[in-house]
């Protein structure tokens, strides 16, 4: 067994390396991971694959995959884009009044979709806006991509690192908005006026800039599909509504979500196809991946000794283990995609939920800061760097770490005093 916990080790480790030298694909890289491990399994004949494949959280896939799917009809649609450009026009497109409202509904939205399809459906249309408005783009990719993470904080949908701490540890999905959605809120109104005086500077118009022309741009162009917008308005109300009710009468989460996904897609008609083929698939299968190394790592009992240590360091502590569950991925694991750090902490943070409902909803918030804490920490942030890239205005590694890593810090000691009096209560 000492060989093969060694073997398994030796494989996860290796595979977070490659994974975070980026010179192979990490979806490429984990399923390798993943079936190197399996067959150092069967070789020391601890299970078989098809154990250990069972062994993978399939509810949270299918779960993912739907959420995907409704991601995919309602940023074709152009719902997104119709309600941000009715909000931004009654800026009459003062900057600052505009930044607001574009955070402010970038944080609403996240509420519903992980920050990668939020920076997909809002990256490239906050470049264009503030094009027409003739500012600095910047300023309000790197402000998004950080509020689009910590407003996913309350939310089961919010972001994929919530959906595997929820299901593994079985949090409870009500109990987890009402203690993290004022924190959330708390965040918002901190933030914004550091943000707002931060990039203070990079508010002013360009000398091409038209008073007019937000003026000039008719929302209803916004909407591609009238089909798919009221289809998504709809969907998105029945799936809100499943989460509020659902869990009273027994329905999971995986289900309404795969129901309301399934029925999107047949509405789409012809459309399903192509709206299938824009999934996001690398996504699912990386996560099966780290799933399956999970499950490698566990069934070598690597698993069980990572709580027995941090048990031995913490001392049964809950709020030392509190503060290891918020600061490991938060600030030392930050370099690492935070799927992955999510997965592997999940069982700690169920180990330690039974001593008290507060210490995996560290682990929620812990991992979603650090998405964000340094620019290659995480797939929105590539994204906005690549659209900024391709907008003529690059945002290099010290210009993103500038503003992101002091405010990830300042986050982490909010949510560490947060916590630890939310745990008081419980």
């Amino acid at each position: 067994m000492v060989a093969a916990q060694i073997l398994v080790l030796g494989i996860f480790i290796g595979c977070l390396i490659v994974i975070i030298s980026e010179k192979i694909s990490e979806t490429a890289t984990a399923l390798f991971a993943m079936c190197l491990a399996g067959g150092v399994l069967v070789a020391n004949e601890i299970c078989t694959f098809g154990q250990m494949v069972m062994g993978i959280e399939w509810p949270t896939i299918i779960f993912i995959a739907a959420m995907l799917i409704i991601v995919a009809v309602s940023g074709s649609s152009g719902m997104f884009q119709y309600m941000s450009l009715l909000i931004i026009r009654g800026t009459a497109g003062e900057p600052k009044r505009t930044f607001v409202a574009f955070m402010v509904f970038v944080y609403f939205m996240s509420l519903f979709f992980d920050p990668l399809p939020t920076m997909l459906i809002m990256g490239a249309f906050t470049v264009e806006v503030c094009r027409a408005l003739d500012l600095d783009f910047r300023p309000f990719l790197i402000s998004e991509v950080i509020i689009s993470n910590f407003a996913s904080i309350p939310s089961v949908v919010g972001s994929v690192p919530n959906l595997v701490i929820v299901v593994w540890a079985g949090i409870d999905v009500g109990q987890m908005f009402i203690v993290l959605m004022p924190l959330s809120i708390i965040m918002l109104v901190v933030t914004l006026p550091i943000l707002l005086k931060y990039y203070e500077d990079s508010f002013h118009h360009g000398q091409s800039y038209d008073s007019n022309v937000l003026l000039l741009i008719e929302p209803s162009i916004m909407i591609k599909s009238r089909h798919d917008f009221y289809l998504s308005v709809i969907g998105m109300a029945v799936l809100v509504l499943g989460f509020m009710v659902g869990p009273a009468i027994g329905l999971e989460s995986s289900f309404l979500a795969m129901l309301v996904a399934s029925a999107m897609l047949v509405f789409s008609h012809e459309r399903a196809k192509l709206l299938l083929r824009r999934l996001s698939w690398d996504t699912l299968f990386f996560l099966i991946a780290m799933f399956g190394l999970v499950v490698a790592l566990d069934k070598v009992g690597l698993i069980e000794a990572l709580i027995g240590g941090v048990a031995a360091i913490t001392g049964g502590n809950i709020f030392l283990a509190m503060a290891f569950l918020i600061w490991i991925p938060g600030l030392a694991l930050s370099i690492i995609d935070n799927i992955p750090v999510a997965a592997v902490l999940a069982p700690l943070a169920q180990e330690y939920g039974t001593m008290n409902a507060v210490v995996p909803l560290s682990l929620i918030a812990g991992s979603n800061i650090g998405g964000y804490i340094i620019p290659f920490g995480d797939a929105p942030n590539m994204i906005a760097s690549s659209l900024a890239e391709k907008g003529g205005r690059s945002i290099t590694f010290k210009e993103f770490t500038k503003v992101a890593f002091p405010l990830g810090f300042l986050h982490l000691v909010m949510v560490t005093i947060y916590t630890f009096v939310a745990a008081l209560f419980f």
